[in-house]
């Protein structure tokens, strides 16, 4: 049996994995790799999360019993903010962590396969 849920819950669930994903890096990198390592891990998996959420909250929450044409523009305003707000978080951890950006994008790669369950789940 499958889960329907909507577009928040299923936003909701796939930050709640993010974060136990990062956790988790964070955690195993800190036992095998070190403390540096696990900080640019941890910050990989909160880039992932903070632009889950953002897009989250501006096209999906702020959309919620909207007009069909203000949902496509929520939509496309949330994937432009999302993108941008990922780049920058991305030259910032480029700068924070030059010597640990493998840890921080493999965190944040690992937090992106959330998205291919949920995609199974009914809108």
């Amino acid at each position: 049996m499958r889960t329907q849920l909507r577009g928040a819950a299923i936003a909701r669930a796939v930050c709640l994995v993010q974060l136990g994903i990062l956790g988790i890096s964070a955690l195993l990198t800190a036992a095998i790799w070190g403390k540096p390592q696990a900080i640019a891990a941890l910050y990989g998996g909160l880039v992932a999360v903070m632009s889950s959420a953002y897009f989250a909250l501006h096209a999906l929450i702020r959309s919620e019993g909207k007009a069909p044409a203000q949902v496509v523009g929520a939509f496309y305003r949330g994937e432009v903010g999302k993108f941008v707000l990922t780049a920058a978080l991305f030259a910032i951890g480029a700068k924070l962590f030059a010597q640990e950006f493998l840890f921080l994008m493999s965190t944040f790669a690992v937090c992106q396969l959330v998205y291919w369950p949920a995609l199974g789940m009914k809108l």
